[in-house]
């Protein structure tokens, strides 16, 4: 494929990613969540729960397509209405759960026995960042909330993962025992200081964060590389002179591909995830470093992933796909940047990154 043929398809991709990303079926419609945003769909196209951490992205991507004049009157539609979930769920100290499900008979998600600094500094970044593109005028009750809720994340000047309910004991996982993917939500809270001052505390443990990990980067175990790649995220925003570091560690990420562009789940496993695809891709763009056949062979598998409806399944190797909202802003993202790369046009800095 020729490098014109490559850039059209990745065009063409993107406007379908985006077509479905605004056509109304990724927020919920009505009830108690009306704004909200879902995570993911099952094999029948049902969403099950509304999602405070891809409602962030949500607004924050909402901001960063209108920014690049890629989006018209549904985007503020949209933004208007997950802001106003934001206010509702914040609202008298309360505090959103991980997945909020639209059945509320469902209460068995341990997820939801605690609350995760991630999800709450994903959704103020997505407040702060609708606000700053002239999406919204109404979020300032929910950013002041949310950075009150983050700063009771500090324990001895650094940032805990998780508060847990008395009693609950969360599963070990990566989400749950904090660690370098941690850079990408401090990092974002850090720009909030734009929109109000920031407690000390907070301020600094977040700061403390993304400094202890400097001498660490291009040698950082990859593990699990949805994680890994948050942490190059957080990085290029937190400290964007480590560059060339964060380049190494997404080219590290990205040795893993296999013949079709396929990238797996870990460095032990085979499952292959949309997500990390799309997230290989933005860091190695804003790196200056997406040239070469291992790129576009990414860029490839990317594109043939998503369907005429402009859905993209979180993974490839199920009978049937299960389109997931992450996944689809994401590769938008990834796709309409790398095509602005190719053909030599700036892209946006750091922090419109999703």
């Amino acid at each position: 494929m020729t490098r014109q043929a490559l850039i059209e398809r990745c065009d063409d991709t993107a406007a379908r990613l985006r077509g479905w990303l605004l056509g109304g079926s990724v927020q919920c419609a009505h009830g108690a969540h009306t704004g909200g945003v879902f995570g993911a769909f099952d094999a029948n196209g049902t969403a099950s729960y509304v999602y405070p951490e891809i409602t962030g992205y949500y607004l924050h991507w909402l901001a960063e397509i209108t920014l690049d004049g890629q989006a018209g009157t549904p985007a503020a539609t949209a933004a208007t209405a997950a802001t106003d979930w934001a206010n509702r769920v914040l609202a008298d100290d309360a505090v959103p759960v991980t997945r909020a499900y639209v059945d509320s008979s469902k209460t068995d998600d341990w997820r939801n026995q605690a609350v995760f600094f991630f999800d709450l500094a994903m959704l103020l970044r997505g407040l702060c960042a609708a606000r700053e593109a002239g999406l919204v005028v109404s979020a300032a009750p929910a950013i002041t909330r949310l950075v009150d809720e983050l700063a009771r994340f500090v324990d001895a000047g650094k940032i805990v993962a998780a508060r847990c309910e008395p009693g609950a004991v969360l599963p070990p996982r990566w989400s749950t025992q904090g660690g370098p993917f941690e850079v990408k939500a401090s990092s974002r809270v850090e720009l909030a200081a734009r929109h109000l001052p920031l407690p000390k505390e907070l301020a600094a443990a977040c700061r403390q964060l993304a400094q202890g990990y400097r001498n660490e980067i291009a040698g950082l175990k990859l593990a699990m590389l949805h994680p890994t790649l948050y942490f190059a995220e957080g990085m290029l925003v937190a400290e964007p002179d480590c560059g060339r570091a964060i380049a190494t560690l997404a080219r590290r990420c990205l040795a893993l591909s296999d013949a079709e562009g396929n990238l797996p789940e870990a460095e032990d496993s085979s499952v292959p995830r949309s997500d990390i695809l799309a997230q290989t891709l933005r860091v190695l763009l804003l790196c200056a470093d997406s040239e070469g056949a291992e790129v576009e062979r990414v860029v490839a598998a990317l594109c043939s992933r998503v369907d005429a409806a402009g859905r993209l399944p979180f993974r490839v190797d199920l009978p049937a796909p299960q389109p997931n909202v992450w996944c689809a802003m994401f590769a938008e993202q990834a796709l309409r940047w790398y095509s602005r790369a190719q053909r030599g046009e700036a892209l946006p800095a750091a922090e419109w990154l999703v």
